[in-house]
């Protein structure tokens, strides 16, 4: 219900704008921002300087010295929220945190800071880019924008959908080396010792796992991507994502 209500303002704000409308400043960045922040116990007032702040980290560029100014910047905003949450504790998630540090000794103070940024970034900027993404691709390809407008009961599945044909980033993470000799089931024979890239948006795309990869199929009745990751490494957000992504597609066919 919170989110909804945060949802029905940012829609209103959009609407009352007029066109041309700026959607990722309008909704898809205000809308998990808000949602992380307010879990966590962050002051509305502060958003903003937070937005700001995990903006600037997230970009390389030059000798990356304005990226690691602004990690300290939230680094020191947070060991002073951190305290004041001691003194003064609350029903929120930056407490619990606190509790599993202070109580469960489960974390050192450096690793509740670092933790409490990991979960702050993470809980919006992926979602906002990628309900950026999604929205883009319906209206580039309008029938599936009018398929949804249509149908809202599909909204669920579309967004599972997306998640797979939609890469979130460009990069393959982590280099592994395996331990092994092996063989994929594509036939390919990877040695012991072999350098080896895991690439999410191709595995999402593998045509042994789904027919007609590169086709988006809001009916595809197995879809077990792999957008949150596998295994012990799940996105710990995935369920929070996957609400905020249908609410606010569901908001804006709806409206």
């Amino acid at each position: 219900p919170r989110i909804q209500e945060i949802l029905d303002r940012l829609a209103d704000d959009l609407l009352a704008a007029g066109s041309p409308a700026d959607l990722a400043a309008t909704v898809n960045w205000p809308l998990p921002i808000t949602v992380i922040c307010e879990m966590l116990g962050v002051p509305v007032e502060d958003q903003r300087r937070f937005r700001e702040w995990t903006d600037k980290m997230l970009v390389i560029n030059g000798d990356g010295t304005e990226a690691e100014a602004s990690r300290q910047h939230l680094k020191d905003y947070l060991r002073d929220l951190i305290a004041k949450h001691r003194v003064e504790p609350q029903d929120d998630l930056l407490t619990e945190l606190i509790t599993a540090r202070d109580v469960d000794d489960r974390l050192s103070e450096e690793e509740l800071i670092t933790f409490t940024i990991t979960l702050l970034v993470a809980g919006h900027e992926t979602t906002a880019n990628q309900t950026g993404n999604f929205v883009f691709l319906l209206l580039a390809n309008r029938a599936l924008w009018e398929t949804l407008v249509a149908d809202p009961d599909l909204i669920p599945a579309a967004v599972e959908e997306l998640l797979r044909f939609v890469p979130l980033g460009g990069g393959a993470g982590f280099v592994r080396i395996a331990k092994e000799d092996l063989v994929l089931a594509s036939g390919h024979p990877i040695a012991a010792g072999d350098a080896v890239m895991a690439d999410m948006g191709s595995a999402n795309r593998d045509e042994l796992v789904y027919p007609h990869a590169d086709q988006i199929d809001f009916h595809r009745e197995e879809n077990q991507h792999v957008a949150f990751g596998h295994g012990a490494h799940h996105c710990l957000g995935a369920p929070l994502a996957r609400m905020e992504m249908q609410m606010a597609i569901t908001s804006l066919v709806k409206r």
